[in-house]
């Protein structure tokens, strides 16, 4: 029996998998069961959620650590730190994710055959919305850094769009996860609107940088020109004109069109109000700003009661 369990365990690849969580009983059985047969370890960091999210995980006795929610880069940074990794490799995997078979049949001899040069894996990431798969209108299905060697990645110190930054060469997979939340739509807008706080929040702290951060030149060569072309390009262009030639340019110009009402649903919501909404909230912060004469960290402070 015992050496069947050891069998058993060496079968698996030689992954710790980070799942930060709260309130998310819809989903995180769904992506232990995924995960449990592949890789190793899991390791989920909660926010002290309400609902059935901590005795599912006990339930397949999974490591569970707790920590107040700040912003997602603190969370996850600070659960890489604290989950004590003995693995060689880290996996960053949200609850609403799974595994693809194809993931699942070749993840341990991919890494296994890995130059040790390599810190980073680049993996796919395909999304499912309103029960279809976007698989145009830009950058789908999504690729980024989701594995990394233990101690040698975390996660971008960014409020919004956090990519994993790692020292050393990163390798181009075709390992691909698929992302499929089973919330409804007022869930999503809901999530979004949050999306849009945390996204006017680094707009005025890239904007008060006076020079570019050393993590930045950490990120992959892809997600580096994404960064550039959105505060460099993006930003200067009217309020709410941004929005729109964006929602025009990934429906339009990048096929969106193609991915029928699924895709104009997700790129109007997604592409034109949801950029339009920060549009709004900066302009918000500004007027704030201008009118009480008082710095953006200040006006966010009175605004949406969060410390920067």
């Amino acid at each position: 029996m015992q050496e069947e369990l050891n069998n058993s365990i060496e079968n698996l690849a030689d992954v710790t998998a980070i799942i930060m969580t709260n309130n998310e009983e819809k989903h995180l059985e769904r992506c232990i069961n995924s995960l449990k047969s592949t890789i190793k370890n899991i390791v989920v960091i909660d926010s002290y959620s309400k609902d059935s999210t901590l005795s599912i995980a006990k339930k397949h006795n999974i490591k569970v650590l707790q920590n107040e929610w700040i912003n997602y880069s603190k969370q996850f940074n600070w659960g890489i730190e604290n989950s004590e990794i003995v693995t060689e490799w880290v996996f960053r995997i949200d609850p609403d994710e799974i595994l693809t078979d194809n993931f699942k049949k070749n993840i341990k001899n991919y890494l296994t055959n890995l130059s040790s040069e390599t810190a980073g894996v680049s993996i796919i990431r395909r999304f499912i919305f309103l029960g279809k798969e976007i698989n145009h209108g830009g950058d789908f299905p999504q690729k980024g850094i989701r594995i990394w060697r233990n101690k040698k990645g975390r996660c971008e110190n960014t409020w919004s769009d956090e990519h994993i930054i790692v020292d050393g060469d990163v390798d181009y997979s075709n390992l691909d996860i698929i992302d499929h939340n089973i919330n409804n739509f007022s869930w999503w807008i809901d999530k979004h609107n949050r999306f849009a706080t945390r996204e006017m929040i680094e707009f005025f702290l890239q904007k008060n940088r006076e020079k570019e951060s050393q993590e930045n030149l950490k990120l992959s060569k892809k997600e580096k020109i994404k960064k550039d072309l959105k505060f460099k390009i993006y930003y200067k262009f009217p309020y709410g004109l941004r929005a729109f030639l964006f929602f025009i340019y990934k429906y339009i110009f990048r096929l969106g069109f193609l991915n029928g009402w699924q895709g104009f649903v997700f790129h109007f919501f997604q592409g034109f109000w949801y950029r339009f909404l920060v549009d709004i909230k900066i302009i918000e912060i500004k007027n704030k700003m201008f009118k009480e004469n008082i710095d953006f960290k200040e006006a966010v402070k009175k605004d949406y009661n969060l410390i920067l």
